[in-house]
């Protein structure tokens, strides 16, 4: 029976310049001796694109923080959620009363971020990411389509509010912490579990054949889905706490589970 490792990007994968280290290759290259490896991140396709190539993975991606499992073998998507106009007009609408920055995600095969303007946070967003942006003024009166997701960038404190509000206004939508400045709003039932339940289910591995390794609370689901969940040091204490085992670096995973 194969065994599935399974691991966030940044933060995780990542180092704080947003590369892939020399010593998290190395630690790839002893897993996938015995794991069958592949990612789960909130990033887009053409945002995660990269790194699926330079580490070689042949397995379906979890995108979107869940919102969809792509084949990139194949070209295609295998699960894909969207939240609805009504939702997404009204979480935009709810955020408009507070100090951050909003994107849109159109579709799988458009990598454009979509925003009222390009702000400070946003130019720095973009930069990491590498997406293209789009300028469309009035975001609600723009967005007649189901997207994929909503970014909303800001202050720490502002996201905590600003999250109880939306789930407060909107209960059936999911929104996630993805890094302390960044707030997902995401499609019902939408969530990096799910999705990697979905994908075991397809691959035919059961949970306890399964490792899951993130830093986030977006990554909570998973880890707690995982036969064995994997936490960062530096995460939040609710996924700490979450986890079966906490770890420093990448580096320290052949050890731990290759024994």
């Amino acid at each position: 029976m194969p065994r599935l490792l399974v691991f966030d990007l940044d933060g995780t994968l990542l180092d704080p310049d947003h590369r892939l280290s020399p010593a998290t290759h190395a630690a790839l290259g002893a897993l996938s001796r015995q794991f069958w490896i592949t990612l789960a991140t909130g990033r887009s396709l053409a945002s995660a694109r990269p790194f699926v190539t330079s580490l070689g993975v042949t397995l379906p991606v979890i995108l979107y923080n869940g919102a969809v499992v792509y084949e990139f073998l194949a070209g295609r998507a295998l699960y894909k959620r969207r939240l609805t106009v009504e939702e997404a007009r009204a979480a935009l609408g709810i955020a408009r009363d507070f100090p951050v920055d909003a994107e849109v995600y159109r579709d799988i095969h458009d990598p454009t971020l979509y925003v009222e303007r390009v702000t400070p946070r946003i130019a720095r967003f973009q930069m990491k990411e590498k997406l293209p942006t789009r300028e469309v003024g009035d975001l609600p009166s723009f967005l007649n389509f189901p997207p994929l997701k909503l970014l909303l960038l800001g202050e720490p404190e502002v996201l905590g509010e600003l999250q109880r509000e939306l789930e407060r206004a909107l209960p059936g939508i999911t929104v996630v912490r993805s890094e302390v400045d960044y707030l997902e709003v995401l499609p019902r039932g939408a969530s990096k579990g799910a999705a990697l339940r979905f994908l075991c289910d397809r691959l035919g591995i059961p949970r306890d054949k399964v490792v899951a390794v993130g830093d986030q609370l977006n990554d909570l689901e998973m880890v707690r889905y995982a036969g064995v969940g994997v936490a960062m040091a530096h995460g939040p204490a609710e996924l700490r706490r979450a986890a079966d085992i906490v770890i420093s670096s990448v580096a320290e995973l052949p050890e731990l589970l290759t024994r």
